[in-house]
């Protein structure tokens, strides 16, 4: 009896390797789901953009021809291009810059996703060296883990809150 209740107080730290898992399989879990949603936004951001800057092709097409029926055109047809030109002109403008807008909601959407990325592979990494240190009994293993754990936490905060 003596000698169980003496494994298990050298056995005692394996609870917190396994809290230490829970608790960093909790935060991958999290850093995923952040990042999804980033790369999800980037994504619309890109396409809305490439739409966006589609319509102002189509735009711009239109303003040339209205532009070569002002130069060939007949002398009634020149004042009709004239307003369709400077129409053309005015909505390339807005157009242009509501493309550029979703260009930039997509490029600072794509900044979280390096340090997410990284931090979300740390973390994974501890789950799996807490997971080793379990089975091997090892405690350097276990400090690894939290080591790895740490950094990767380090990066999930940042790629959060901080990019």
């Amino acid at each position: 009896r003596v000698a169980a209740k003496d494994k298990e107080r050298r056995d005692s730290w394996t609870k917190y390797v396994s809290l230490t898992i829970v608790v960093f399989a909790v935060a991958t879990a999290i850093g995923t789901l952040r990042s999804g949603g980033f790369s999800s936004k980037v994504l619309l951001s890109q396409s809305r953009a490439s739409d966006t800057w589609a319509f102002y092709q189509a735009k711009s097409i239109k303003r040339h021809l209205a532009e070569m029926e002002q130069r060939n055109g007949p002398a009634e047809a020149k004042a009709a291009a004239t307003a369709e030109i400077a129409r053309y002109r005015q909505e390339e403008d807005q157009i242009r810059k509501q493309a550029e807008t979703f260009e930039a909601a997509r490029d600072e959407a794509a900044k979280h996703g390096p340090l997410l990325g990284t931090g979300i592979a740390s973390l994974q990494i501890s789950i799996a060296l807490a997971s080793v240190s379990l089975i091997t009994k090892r405690k350097l293993l276990w400090g690894a883990s939290a080591a790895f754990g740490l950094a990767g936490t380090t990066y999930l905060v940042c790629g959060l809150f901080f990019t």
